[in-house]
């Protein structure tokens, strides 16, 4: 029998995962084929209805479930303070660790395992494509893929619903291309790499996710990197994820308001949602982009651009609410969505937030 599982926000968390947190709850976040909250077996709106509560950053994978099922009556994991799961009253406390968001780019270090667990092959036929072990690539029957390469052979390939894979596409699994995606002409698509729903691409893209109705429609490079949704990467926008000098990347952490080291030798960038940059656009190692910002560079901008900044760096300035708004609205009509009706209020809480770093 599958636990009933109700979702709670830990608020701390949804301001330390931002910029992807500013218009989302953390159990919306993207990864494999998949949102967090869609990945877990019996999920429930009421907590009343829930046989146990789990924080929403926890990660749902097999080993997180075996645990959950574990957890005795009237008990609570806890770990370092923080409850992370809670049957009953949870008046027991155990201390015990699961896997569990802290950071933005703790995404990435999932994509690998989710898409291996969540991409079941149909051993399509290969037509005028080459496919490398078929039988770990799965393709929708309404999805058009012409004169490609896919190839399963290091992970498999999920090809969704009228997904249009363009002529001399390249792409290598673990790797899924979600509901309605195109990519361009001679598209390369690299591992450990989800590209969501509505999403137009192109270039070079190597282990990112980009959230839904975004585009990369043009040549460039971007790797390790995190794509909020309805946002825009010019032509040649080209993202470095490795330093010069091979050491470990730092990144800007809204918690303690500075950069943060990750550890991480390979981190490209994290960027939020209604991003617009202009042709030509380089953006350097471990850069953070608050959401509804539309900038242009020729040179390397800040690897910590705030929200609702404009303009051609150096010369970044804030961008005017009402033009910021109906250019967020032009996107989400572009891509055939509706408006949602919070949207004005979520932007002014974003803009409220940033402000003191735009001046």
């Amino acid at each position: 029998m599958q636990l009933k599982v109700y979702l709670f926000e830990d608020l701390a968390l949804k301001h330390a995962l931002q910029p992807l947190t500013q218009h989302r709850l953390v159990a919306e976040l993207w990864a494999g084929t998949s949102t967090l909250e869609r990945k877990w077996p019996a999920r429930v709106l009421n907590a009343d209805q829930a046989d146990i509560l789990v924080m929403s950053g926890v990660v749902p994978t097999p080993s997180t479930f075996q645990l959950l099922n574990q957890l005795p009556a009237d008990s609570s994991y806890v770990y370092e303070g923080q409850v992370l799961a809670q049957r009953g009253q949870g008046t027991h406390r155990i201390e015990q660790y699961l896997h569990s968001l802290q950071h933005p780019e703790d995404l990435l270090a999932y994509q690998a395992e989710f898409l291996r667990d969540e991409i079941k092959g149909n051993n399509p036929v290969p037509g005028n494509n080459t496919y490398i072990q078929p039988k770990d690539i799965y393709i929708h029957h309404s999805a058009r893929v012409q004169g490609s390469i896919l190839d399963a052979s290091k992970g498999p390939i999920y090809i969704g619903e009228d997904v249009n894979i363009q002529i001399g596409t390249l792409i290598q699994g673990p790797a899924a291309l979600l509901k309605g995606t195109t990519t361009n002409i001679g598209a390369k698509i690299r591992p450990n790499t989800t590209i969501g729903p509505g999403c137009k691409v192109g270039g070079e893209i190597n282990h990112c996710i980009f959230f839904p109705f975004s585009n990369k429609a043009h040549e460039g490079y971007l790797g390790n990197s995190i794509v909020g949704s309805f946002s825009n990467l010019g032509a040649l926008t080209n993202g470095s994820n490795l330093r010069n000098d091979i050491q470990t990347v730092s990144l800007y952490d809204y918690t303690l308001k500075g950069p943060r080291n990750t550890g991480l030798k390979s981190l490209g960038q994290i960027i939020g949602d209604y991003v617009t940059t202009g042709v030509g656009t380089n953006l350097n190692t471990g850069t953070v982009i608050g959401s509804h910002c539309n900038l242009s560079s020729i040179g390397f901008p800040p690897r910590y651009i705030p929200s609702f900044s404009y303009g051609e760096y150096p010369a970044l300035k804030s961008f005017d609410f009402e033009k910021a708004y109906a250019s967020a609205c032009a996107w989400i009509e572009l891509k055939n969505q509706e408006i949602p009706e919070n949207l004005r209020q979520s932007m002014e809480e974003i803009w409220k937030a940033d402000t003191s770093f735009r001046n």
